[in-house]
């Protein structure tokens, strides 16, 4: 079996996170060894794309195979690293064979993996493709701004805080308003749209209140 060593994940259960979207406080783990697979280009693209159910005997074949860093750990039961000679995907699976978390890797240890993939022989694996992972076009940084952005106007709107809300509607439209429901919904129709500068103002406006609260 090929082992792949001395890694760092980010397991999510609906999401590889590309690492330009790792977040100091996701669930990231530092990997000893754990099994690598060199499988099709078609079978990687839909291990990217979809939940996967492999079959009991490979599940044996990568059991406690993982091992990680972290103190008094114990190998980790079912996961594996899949890849063609151009992507990648970490894999962990629960006991009846479904995919339940995956990760992608840092771009350096990426390059790293498929710098030997050319010496690897393709893998053929038995499995069944369950439901696709939803598309998610914007980044990860855009939806969280927009999330918080969202829940910061909905949140000034029932606490009645009708001048912080007037204020926010003046410095991004320029221009005034009495009509409550107006601000509300144009604000709330910004955020929904396709992310701009005036998202960034926002944002921006929105922490220099905070920071003014503060101090």
């Amino acid at each position: 079996m090929n082992y792949f060593y001395d890694l760092l994940i980010n397991l999510n259960d609906d999401e590889a996170f590309k690492f330009y979207e790792w977040n100091k406080n996701d669930n990231i783990i530092h990997l000893k060894k754990i099994p690598v697979f060199k499988i099709t280009n078609k079978d990687l693209k839909i291990f990217l794309s979809y939940n996967i159910q492999v079959e009991q005997d490979f599940l044996n074949l990568i059991k406690n195979k993982t091992e990680s860093y972290e103190p008094n750990s114990e190998p980790i039961m079912y996961m594996a690293l899949f890849m063609d000679e151009n992507n990648s995907i970490l894999l962990e699976f629960n006991s009846q064979g479904k995919s339940i978390y995956r990760s992608s890797l840092l771009l350096e240890e990426e390059l790293d993996l498929l710098e030997i993939s050319y010496s690897l022989k393709k893998e053929s694996l038995n499995y069944e493709k369950l439901e696709k992972l939803a598309v998610k076009e914007e980044t990860r940084q855009v939806r969280e701004a927009n999330r918080f952005l969202s829940l910061e106007i909905n949140s000034l709107y029932e606490e009645e805080n009708f001048s912080k809300l007037r204020y926010l509607y003046n410095e991004i439209f320029n221009e005034d308003s009495n009509n409550l429901e107006e601000i509300h919904t144009k604000l709330l129709d910004l955020i929904k749209s396709d992310f701009q500068e005036s998202h960034l103002k926002l944002l921006k406006i929105i922490e220099l209140s905070y920071k003014h609260l503060s101090t």
